[in-house]
């Protein structure tokens, strides 16, 4: 892809070949990961995040490399790293009830999706909750499988109604067509047309020590933030 190209070409990511790259990745109790940072395969510096997740890793390694082209220290690099804790609506920890932890993720797209389950799995946890709310009907029939695929990094799934944002249903698609593929796949997955029957459903079948994520780029913030306003 960049053969050719006029410009400088430098290369970052989990291959030590890259002119920088992270490696030895680990993880703390809130799923934050610390990681060495290396330079053309050397060792410069462990640094910790206070944001979850693998892709958090690639996306400080990217950052990491431009201020090192810039010249900035790597010290107040690692501290503008570790003083970040995320933007609203990833991965935002909304509270606790019955021991059971509330958190909420803008993802909406298979590939956030994706990331954001496989970021919960380092969470401590029981079992793992997703009450996932489509956004889009042309995004919904566009990416019906991947949707599902991505969904299956969950235990148990529960589907509410698709925000419709600035469309009109046409009845072309609906929740019931990706509970029915996660189905098929033999996953544990419910639907409900309604946020009152998700929080009864909730109430009864989420339990302590669970991990319970409310995920979409729609109203379903309002799910978590109910359920913790009534304890």
């Amino acid at each position: 892809i960049t053969e050719g190209l006029p410009c400088r070409i430098v290369t970052y990511g989990s291959n030590a070949e890259s002119d920088y790259s992270a490696s030895d990745i680990t993880y703390d109790e809130q799923a934050h990961p610390t990681f060495t940072f290396l330079k053309k395969g050397q060792p410069v510096s462990r640094v910790s995040l206070h944001v979850p997740g693998i892709h958090n890793v690639w996306n400080a390694t990217a950052a990491l490399a431009l201020g090192d082209l810039l010249g900035i220290d790597i010290e107040t690099m690692k501290k503008g790293l570790a003083d970040f804790s995320g933007a609203d609506r990833r991965f935002e920890k909304k509270g606790e009830i019955g021991g059971v932890t509330i958190i909420d993720d803008y993802a909406h797209h298979p590939t956030e999706i994706m990331a954001t389950l496989k970021a919960a799995k380092n969470c401590p946890h029981k079992k793992l909750w997703c009450v996932f709310q489509p956004h889009t009907y042309t995004r919904t029939k566009a990416f019906l499988p991947e949707f599902a695929k991505a969904l299956e990094q969950a235990d148990h799934i529960v589907l509410a109604d698709i925000y419709a944002a600035r469309e009109v249903d046409t009845g072309e698609v609906s929740s019931k067509d990706v509970m029915k593929l996660l189905q098929e796949d033999g996953q544990d997955v419910h639907y409900f047309p309604s946020f009152e029957e998700i929080k009864d459903f909730v109430k009864a079948h989420v339990k302590g020590h669970d991990l319970l994520i409310t995920m979409g780029a729609g109203n379903v913030v309002e799910i978590g933030e109910e359920l913790l306003a009534e304890k």
